[in-house]
C-alpha cells in the first residue's frame, strides 16, 4: 500500500470512528433523563410501554455504539501507525498491530493505549522521536475520563451483580446509585468527545504537508 492509499484509509476509519463514537454521546447523554425515568416516574400503562420501547432502542444502539467503536477504533489505530511506518519515521516505538490490539490485553490495556495514542499524536503532528512522551492534553483527558468511567461504571455492575447473587448485599440509595451511574456516564461522554478531537486531529495531521511529512522531511 502507498502512503496516499494509506491517507485515504485513514480517513474513512476516522469517519466511522467518529461517527460511532458521537452516536454513543448521544446514546449515553440520552441515558441519563432515561435512568431517572425508570427509577423515578410514576409508572402507568402507557408510561410503561413507552419506558420500555425506549428501554429496547436505548440497548440496540448502544450495543451498536459499543461494538462499532470496539472495532472501528482499532481498525483506526492500525492504520495510522502502519501510515508512520510506511514513511519510514525514525524511533518509532510500537507496530500497528500491537497499538491496535492493546485496548484488549489485560494489564496492557490499562496503559498501553494510552502510550501509543500520545506517541502516535506527537509524531503524526511532527515530533521527532525525542518529544513523542510530550503530554497532550486530549490523549490525556481522553484517557483519564475513559479509565475513570470504566472503573465508576464497574463499581456499579458490581454492585447489581452481589444484589442479584442473593449471599452479599450492598445497601446504597437510589439517589445515590443514580448519582454514580450518571457520574460514570459523564466520563464516558467526556472520553468519546476527546477521543474524537484526537481521532480528527491525527489523521488531519498525516493528511497535510505541516504534519507528518515534514517530520520525514
Amino acid at each position: 500500500m502507498t502512503y496516499n492509499e494509506g491517507l485515504a484509509s485513514l480517513a474513512r476509519r476516522a469517519k466511522w470512528a467518529c461517527w460511532l463514537l458521537w452516536l454513543f454521546i448521544g446514546i449515553s447523554a440520552f441515558g441519563i433523563p432515561f435512568g431517572l425515568s425508570v427509577r423515578f416516574v410514576a409508572r402507568t400503562e402507557v408510561s410503561t410501554i413507552v419506558i420500555g420501547i425506549a428501554g429496547l432502542l436505548y440497548v440496540v444502539l448502544s450495543l451498536i455504539a459499543i461494538l462499532g467503536s470496539a472495532i472501528a477504533i482499532p481498525a483506526w489505530t492500525h492504520r495510522a501507525w502502519a501510515n508512520l511506518h510506511l514513511l519510514g519515521l525514525r524511533g518509532l516505538r510500537r507496530r500497528p498491530w500491537w497499538a491496535a490490539i492493546s485496548y484488549f490485553v489485560p494489564v496492557a490495556g490499562l496503559f498501553v493505549p494510552f502510550l501509543a495514542m500520545r506517541e502516535l499524536y506527537n509524531r503524526s503532528t511532527g515530533e521527532d522521536e525525542d518529544h513523542d512522551k510530550t503530554s497532550v492534553a486530549d490523549v490525556t483527558s481522553w484517557w483519564t475520563c475513559y479509565v475513570a468511567g470504566t472503573f465508576v461504571t464497574g463499581f456499579i455492575v458490581l454492585i447489581a451483580f452481589f444484589n442479584l447473587n442473593g449471599r452479599v448485599f450492598v445497601v446504597t440509595s437510589p439517589i445515590m446509585n443514580e448519582a454514580i451511574a450518571i457520574f460514570g456516564n459523564l466520563l464516558m461522554i467526556g472520553a468519546a468527545w476527546f477521543l474524537i478531537r484526537t481521532v480528527r486531529t491525527i489523521t488531519a495531521a498525516q493528511a497535510s504537508s505541516a504534519g507528518v511529512s515534514e517530520t520525514f522531511a
